[in-house]
């Protein structure tokens, strides 16, 4: 089946659905919509239909979920469908967290709408900090003559 990836804007939401099969040949769907969320402050992904994912896919969908967390931007995924959460399920058991880290390696896929949006509301909330940090420090430094 071919893939699709639907995009509608509303404000500062995105709403994605992905269609048919995310794998290696499809992912790069993923960088191409990222490039096009300025002034994005979430994006909600609606997984209904998508019938089928690989590891790859899966991968492509964890990084593009990690830079958008990175840009402040929540994501929030639901709807899943068996083989995309079957194969969720099969990685988190096969790769357990390690030490200290809490989150299975599909968290970021799972987490609700609230914790989604608190998580891009601290970092949102740290890139809002080290810009005013950088101001202090160019205010506070000595002219130059």
């Amino acid at each position: 089946m071919d893939f699709q990836l639907m995009m509608k804007r509303y404000g500062p939401t995105v709403h994605l659905t992905p269609t048919g099969e995310l794998d290696l040949e499809t992912r790069t769907a993923l960088d191409e919509v990222q490039a096009r969320l300025e002034g994005v402050a979430a994006v909600a992904c609606d997984m209904r239909h998508l019938t089928f994912m690989d590891v790859t896919g899966l991968d492509g969908l964890t990084a593009f979920a990690r830079r958008l967390g990175a840009r402040g931007i929540a994501f929030f995924a639901y709807n899943w469908q068996p083989q995309p959460r079957h194969l969720m399920d099969l990685v988190d058991r096969l790769y357990p967290p390690a030490g200290r880290e809490r989150n299975c390696p599909t968290h970021l896929l799972r987490r609700s709408l609230q914790d989604s949006a608190a998580a891009a509301r601290v970092v949102g909330a740290a890139l809002v900090q080290q810009d005013v940090d950088a101001s202090r420090r160019t205010a506070l430094s000595p002219r130059r003559r």
